[in-house]
């Protein structure tokens, strides 16, 4: 009896643990998942940013080569003073290859390996936010996986309890040794599993 009582004492502690841990990792779970559409939401923004912005350098760039071509020196100036100085100095260095005079010289500035390189950097951007928002799914997902683990220990210990409550109403003494050594068992079993393979989770995760 006393070890019967020690095993419910004991395994009741560890019920309250579980279902702390349980509801700690459903928290953390929500918060991930808000991160992860945050970074999603993010990354939607700046491939948007990115096309729109393209789209208006476009405009700006099919004038400024109809200004380039017709020898508008006013309008090439007007247009250079305008614009961001990256893509300024992208215009003027186009400008500086002679385009309509050298057969190798690119054909128009979005080729050149300038604005390739800026292109690039906004996608990149885009990309890793989307890696934040699939590293944050992930840990979302580890969370989830946690909580439940947590939650079928609660079922768990919550059998050990049941059958050292049919053991104290037991008079034969095969049966309720029996019973106590199989919920030890478990209880042990079960112990073992949370202290060196489950995660514990803290305010601050």
């Amino acid at each position: 009896e006393v070890y019967n009582t020690i095993l419910l004492a004991v395994a009741t502690l560890a019920v309250a643990w579980c279902s702390y841990q349980a509801t700690m990792w459903n928290g953390i779970q929500t918060f991930r998942l808000a991160e992860s559409n945050k970074y999603s939401r993010l990354a939607q923004q700046t491939l948007i940013q990115s096309g729109q912005t393209k789209a208006m350098e476009e405009v700006v760039i099919i004038n400024f080569i109809e200004a380039a071509f017709e020898k508008d020196q006013r309008k090439v100036d007007y247009i250079l003073r305008g614009v961001r100085p990256e893509l300024a100095n992208i215009l003027s260095n186009w400008l500086k290859s002679h385009p309509f005079e050298k057969a190798s010289a690119p054909h128009h500035p979005m080729v050149m390996p300038e604005y390739e390189t800026i292109m690039g950097k906004r996608v990149e951007e885009s990309q890793k936010m989307s890696a934040k928002a699939q590293g944050m799914f992930d840990a979302a997902q580890r969370a989830n996986a946690n909580a439940d683990t947590y939650s079928l220990l609660t079922v768990t210990l919550s059998m050990v309890m049941f059958l050292g409550a049919i053991t104290t109403k037991l008079v034969r003494t095969g049966p309720r040794f029996v019973l106590t050594l199989l919920s030890a068992i478990i209880f042990v079993g079960v112990l073992i599993f949370i202290f060196f393979v489950l995660p514990v989770a803290h305010r601050e995760s």
